[in-house]
């Protein structure tokens, strides 16, 4: 924690700079600013809003945007369950940094969530009193196409990451220093803004990660133990509870959810159902197929419509998918996981997942996400391979709470080489603390580091930490 926390600090030139980047850790009630304070835009866009934020969401904003006020990069990760309204609150920083004349960049892992973020906004700025009449660009939504090399900005000023975890480690490092080499040979920033620019254009742009995907305090603090840490707890009201069941897939069980479906979308309802794969394996031959499987559930559910919706699908044929599906054109519509991050359709109430122990614990809580958003009751039927597969999967059963089941996916399955690029497993970094187990002692640690950091922010007064500091490998979160 304190080799982190010094090679921070150790980046930036001046003391004052030091200090008021260690009083972001060491007092984080600070990290505020009162609504009065915002920009024009801002404010516009919170009134355009056709609800009321939670108090939580509030609490995020002015946390994010007293980062930006700051006269240092931003570098802070934006956590919450599904559905906790972490868009909005981005939207809103984008906003504060485009009202004072830079730009934003919003980069989201599939093409789908690009188009629906895009289509969100804009209904939105449709509802504000004046609209955004620059003529130039000030705010980009994409894929990891941002991090192209043909792709410039003149005055980047916030980069948003919306589901951080589904890009790579090496990606997020490139986007990174992407951003920050562009934002340094910047040479003009857009002239109608609130106030003067200072002349700070060249200054990194700040970047604000988001996850869906709830990670443990302790597991964020080994993660990301030099950025700060903003939670969203609680969902906005309205949004209703899923009821969760878990079914054996043998004949019995599938025609126990078949009957499930056609009850609910004889209710009114429609229904998702997720396929692990899209079309059939010889190696896996038990994993059912989305492709495969289209025309026999289209015979068995022949009095509704059926869709398909796959990566492997041209733009055009998703957009219509997702399209008719959201009209209630179809009333069934089989995917893969690519639905699984950020897709809104209010009037889904049904989520089944064949093969449901194939997927993450996280995965699937994500994928239940994606019903319960609208009026009606929602259910969501998670259908295992065999009997032992059942096992696994009865905590989300117990509860619908993403951070209890983050903590439960970290003592299942290990968290991983977060340092690097594995993915699972154990951490070789950590030879001795095992983060699912020792996580008082991560949080612990991340406290002495900053009291050690508070009392000596070049470390001379503990010239025997320096040294061992010294002869330690740096470390980098990036990769190589």
């Amino acid at each position: 924690m304190l080799g982190r926390l010094f090679q921070m600090l150790e980046g930036l030139g001046t003391q004052v700079e030091k200090d008021v980047l260690l009083d972001r850790y060491r007092k984080p009630e600070l990290n505020a600013v009162f609504t009065e304070e915002w920009s024009s835009l801002t404010k516009q866009l919170l009134k355009a809003l056709p609800y009321s934020l939670t108090s939580s969401q509030l609490s995020a904003v002015s946390e994010i945007i007293w980062d930006i006020k700051r006269p240092l990069p931003m570098n802070r990760l934006l956590q919450g369950d599904v559905g906790c309204g972490k868009t909005v609150v981005a939207f809103l920083a984008c906003m504060e940094v485009i009202g004072t004349g830079y730009q934003a960049a919003f980069m989201v892992p599939t093409e789908l969530l690009a188009v629906q973020h895009y289509n969100h906004l804009l209904d939105l700025l449709e509802k504000m009193e004046q609209g955004l009449q620059t003529g130039e660009i000030s705010l980009v939504i994409g894929t990891h196409s941002l991090i192209a090399d043909k792709v410039e900005f003149s005055a980047l000023r916030i980069a948003v990451v919306d589901e951080q975890h589904r890009f790579g480690v090496i990606q997020r490092g490139r986007f990174n220093s992407k951003l920050y080499y562009n934002s340094i040979s910047s040479k003009t920033a857009a002239s109608n803004s609130d106030g003067p620019l200072n002349g700070d254009v060249c200054m990194a742009p700040h970047v604000l990660a988001m996850s869906a995907t709830p990670i443990p305090r302790s597991l964020a603090l080994a993660l990301f133990g030099d950025m700060s840490l903003t939670q969203i707890t609680g969902l906005p009201p309205g949004r209703q509870p899923v009821e969760t069941y878990i079914v054996e897939g043998n004949e019995r069980g599938l025609e126990r959810v078949y009957q499930m479906i056609t009850d609910e979308v004889e209710a009114g309802g429609r229904v998702y159902l997720v396929y692990p794969v899209i079309g059939q394996s010889e190696q896996l031959p038990q994993l059912h197929a989305a492709s495969a499987e289209f025309e026999a559930m289209s015979s068995r559910f022949e009095s509704y419509s059926c869709g398909l919706l796959h990566g492997r699908m041209k733009s055009n044929e998703k957009d219509e998918a997702l399209r008719r599906f959201r009209t209630g054109e179809t009333h069934i519509l089989l995917s893969t996981q690519v639905i699984e991050i950020g897709v809104d359709v209010p009037e889904a109430s049904m989520m089944v997942v064949l093969n449901a122990e194939r997927f993450g614990i996280a995965q699937l809580h994500q994928l239940r996400g994606r019903v319960g958003r609208g009026a009606r009751k929602s259910k969501c039927v998670l259908i295992a391979s065999t009997a032992g597969g059942l096992c696994r999967l009865k905590v989300l059963e117990k509860s619908s709470d993403g951070f209890y089941l983050a903590n439960m996916d970290l003592l299942l399955r290990g968290p991983g080489d977060l340092l690097g690029k594995k993915q699972s497993g154990h951490l070789p970094e950590f030879p001795i603390a095992r983060l699912e187990i020792d996580g008082n002692i991560i949080q612990e640690a991340h406290l002495a580091a900053l009291k050690v950091l508070g009392m000596s922010l070049d470390l001379q007064k503990f010239p025997d930490l320096k040294a061992e500091l010294s002869m330690r490998q740096p470390l980098c979160l990036l990769g190589d």
